[in-house]
């Protein structure tokens, strides 16, 4: 239906902000619900080790990666968004190093031992499966994928459509804590009955998805943020912080 010829522009322009906000949340909220299901599947202590503990992130990320690929396809922002230039693997490479000793940091003052401590980021490894089996480095391959997917989701998709309605910065902080918040389902099942909820997961998805989020932003472009953020997630998982 047409909005009445006599409608001021202002509450047509009031009325589209409006829509173009519930279009954002709705779109955000869906898929933080999508990853906290597929977070919570993979983590469950009866996948824990298991060969296919990534394959429900998979599969949800598969399928919302092909979402978002679409929905850029449909506002004619693909190319520009996933278009390669020269310095991408070694913009990605460099923040993948970073973080990854910002990690290797943490780990040293919170969870190393002595520290009961050591629990969380343990039973986090152990989730994963042990670094010797058989077939190691194939799920690493896929570690890479499935966070490469991630990255395309959270910053080609919902910090893309919450800029829009709350503008850069508050988008960028929006999609950080929501990333966070698909990770919650961790804090209890990588927690421990002796140190409490394990926080790590939830923390990393913050901190970093703020990085994450300031790398797509910088080049406006999500192959930098692509590969920092594969990179590092293959790089945590082939080269484990801790080992049992």
């Amino acid at each position: 239906m047409s909005e009445p010829e006599d409608t001021p522009p202002a509450v047509v322009e009031e009325e589209m902000r409006d829509a173009t906000l519930r279009e954002a949340l709705l779109v955000a909220g869906s898929v933080t619900a999508a990853s906290a299901l597929a977070v919570a599947t993979a983590f469950s202590p009866e996948r824990a080790g298991g060969p296919w503990m990534l394959g429900s992130m998979g599969l949800v990320y598969a399928a919302l990666g092909a979402w978002t690929v679409l929905r850029l396809r449909q506002r004619g922002e693909l190319y520009d968004q996933l278009r390669p230039a020269a310095g991408d693997l070694s913009i990605g490479a460099i923040v993948a190093g970073v973080l990854y000793g910002v990690a290797m940091a943490v780990h040293i003052l919170v969870t190393s031992p002595p520290s009961p401590r050591v629990a969380w980021i343990m039973r986090l490894y152990l989730a994963l499966g042990d670094p010797a089996a058989e077939g190691r480095h194939l799920v690493g391959g896929v570690v890479f994928v499935v966070a490469a997917l991630e990255e395309l989701v959270w910053r080609g998709l919902v910090m893309r459509v919450l800029t829009e309605p709350l503008g850069p910065i508050r988008a960028w902080l929006v999609q950080a804590f929501l990333f966070a918040l698909a990770h919650v389902p961790t804090m209890f099942l990588l927690g421990d009955p002796a140190v409490g909820p394990n926080p790590l997961l939830v923390l990393a998805g913050f901190s970093y998805s703020l990085v994450w989020g300031r790398v797509a932003m910088r080049w406006d472009r999500l192959p930098p943020a692509l590969f920092a953020h594969a990179l590092f997630t293959w790089g945590a998982f082939e080269f484990p912080i801790w080992r049992p």
